[in-house]
């Protein structure tokens, strides 16, 4: 993406200024439900009596590893404008593990009069000249917001948790320059190279008036803590040979493996960006080299190419297997080649997942926090909704923090909702082994409403199956549903949004059965019916081949 109100940009996403209220009072406890829903919970909405234009958006997070606590510690930021003073970012904190919040700080820009947006929080995560393992960063693009003859990528410093902040420095700036979209600086994000080396990685469109480039992700790298940065930008993903090609929004995950993933979206310019900006992935040795330039990396898509669009944001938790799971969110779900994109139904409600250090095909799994509607960028359309949403993985390895940005329903405003969520279980097919087929959705969409059926397997997400540790079975997210609460033999099997009751939790019984409780019932082939569409019911448990099913182990 670029940028925060540059984001209103004709040319880029017409996204609007982030803005926010102030909080009613400073430091005020902020918990999430005992049982979070899906719709999350509210860490910051702005109070729009006071201040009517408030909005907050593109929010970030991190948990400290090296703080000294016995605390499960976790920092959490955003955009806040609106409220009549320059868009800043609120420090918020958290002692056991994201489910409760409360305000330590406030960063603006150094710059008087200038706005803050487009945050990135970083813990230094080992010792290296001029920071110690521990110390915090936090930077934003700093600009008095409409004004593109000058920018600044301000660095900030804290020692003691992100209570208190110091100015350390501009990773980079700009003057004199147009004052018109085209020469923006965006988007920064921090990285320790192999070589002790700080980096500071931003989207740059300062090629965007030459015949060659329009925008690219480069770094900058600092050897003294960050006090000072080199004067040149290296280049990390860019396309000398497509003037239209516009890469940003970076973010990054370091592998258990010793290499460091990018992810990044790919926009274009003179398209609609509704029909554009695929998610990519990319790999480093020593995360400062990314291969040569034209190199796109990965398409990021599921086994039948599901892709996701827009703002990304790329994480690694060490549990769901040997390898661990990378989560990746991005804005909406579609298919279809760039320029003409269908948004598909799970949007706002998955993730995608992958097992296998980003290698291979990706899957999709639910979010703890719904975004309805998602962002998009066609006039009158509130672009903030879902923009840029992390997934923060908690210390048990298991589990992650998710923030997202929701729409307040006027204009282009959004609060801020946060939620934990878990990995996935074991993922992939559900088959009956007699007829060696698969437990299918009807249609391969994630309408509610959609049966349970029986389908030769295949590469359809719809036979993409998690069976999770809390008793349901998902795929595009939402959850395998006995129809209307229903107990009685015949009852008919269905896809429908996870809501926690009985009608959505399944046993697997040492028979191979899958017995749903509430019922007292076994997920059935009727009839011992084999053919494809058949649609799948509850019947009493009885122990034949119509009701055995082989559940993915991994």
């Amino acid at each position: 993406m670029t940028g925060t109100s540059q984001w209103a940009a004709p040319a880029r996403r017409a996204f609007a200024l982030l803005a926010a209220a102030i909080l009613a009072l400073a430091g005020a406890l902020v918990t999430a439900s005992p049982a979070a829903a899906e719709p999350g919970s509210v860490l910051y909405s702005p109070d729009l009596g006071a201040y009517p234009g408030g909005t907050a958006g593109y929010p970030r997070a991190i948990r400290l590893d090296h703080d000294g606590s016995s605390a499960q510690t976790m920092l959490a930021t955003f955009a806040k404008g609106g409220h009549g003073g320059p868009t800043t970012l609120p420090i918020y904190r958290s002692a056991d593990g994201g489910q409760s919040w409360s305000q330590i700080s406030e960063l603006g820009s150094h710059t008087p009069g200038w706005d803050l947006e487009a945050p990135t929080l970083f813990e230094v995560p080992r010792d290296i000249t001029g920071l110690n393992r521990g110390d915090l960063l936090a930077a934003g693009t700093a600009w008095d917001v409409g004004d593109y003859t000058a920018q600044k990528v301000e660095v900030f410093k804290s020692t003691d948790g992100g209570h208190t902040w110091s100015y350390l420095s501009n990773c980079t700036q700009t003057s004199g320059q147009p004052n018109g979209w085209g020469q923006g600086i965006w988007e920064p994000t921090f990285l320790v190279a192999d070589n002790g080396a700080l980096a500071c990685f931003i989207s740059d469109e300062r090629p965007a008036n030459s015949p060659t480039n329009n925008q690219r992700i480069g770094h900058y790298t600092s050897t003294d803590g960050g006090a000072t940065w080199s004067a040149a930008i290296t280049e990390d993903v860019v396309f000398p040979n497509d003037d239209l090609a516009r890469p940003g929004m970076q973010t990054f995950a370091a592998l258990p493996d010793g290499r460091f993933a990018m992810s990044y979206e790919l926009c274009r310019d003179a398209t609609d960006a509704d029909h554009a900006c695929e998610v990519y992935i990319k790999f480093s040795d020593d995360g400062l080299y990314w291969g040569p330039a034209g190199d796109r990396g990965t398409l990021v898509r599921t086994s039948d190419d599901r892709e996701l669009l827009h703002t990304p944001y790329l994480s690694w938790t060490p549990g769901g297997g040997p390898n661990g799971t990378l989560l990746l969110s991005g804005q909406r779900v579609v298919a279809g080649p760039t320029g003409n994109k269908t948004v598909l139904e799970e949007s706002g409600t998955v993730l995608f997942a992958n097992r296998n250090l980003g290698a291979g095909d990706w899957f999709e799994a639910s979010t703890p926090v719904d975004v309805d509607p998602t962002g998009g960028y066609n006039t009158g359309e509130p672009s903030c909704p879902g923009y840029s949403t992390p997934a923060i993985p908690r210390e048990d390895g298991t589990s992650y923090l998710y923030l997202a940005a929701t729409w307040l329903g006027r204009n282009n405003q959004c609060e801020v909702r946060f939620g934990i969520g878990h990995v996935p279980g074991p993922t992939g097919a559900i088959v009956n082994p007699q007829s060696g087929k698969c437990l299918d959705v009807d249609t391969n969409t994630a309408a509610n409403g959609n049966r349970a059926q029986l389908w030769t397997c295949g590469i359809a997400t719809g036979q993409d199956w998690s069976v999770n540790a809390d008793g349901t079975i998902r795929a595009f997210g939402k959850c395998l549903d006995v129809d209307a609460q229903g107990t009685a033999n015949f009852t008919p099997v269905q896809l429908w949004e996870c809501n926690g009751s009985g009608a959505q939790q399944w046993r697997p019984q040492s028979n191979g059965s899958l017995l749903n409780p509430q019922s007292g019932r076994c997920l059935d082939v009727p009839q011992g019916n084999t053919a494809d569409g058949t649609k799948l019911q509850i019947y009493d448990c009885n122990g034949l081949w119509t009701q055995v099913w082989n559940l993915p182990s991994s």
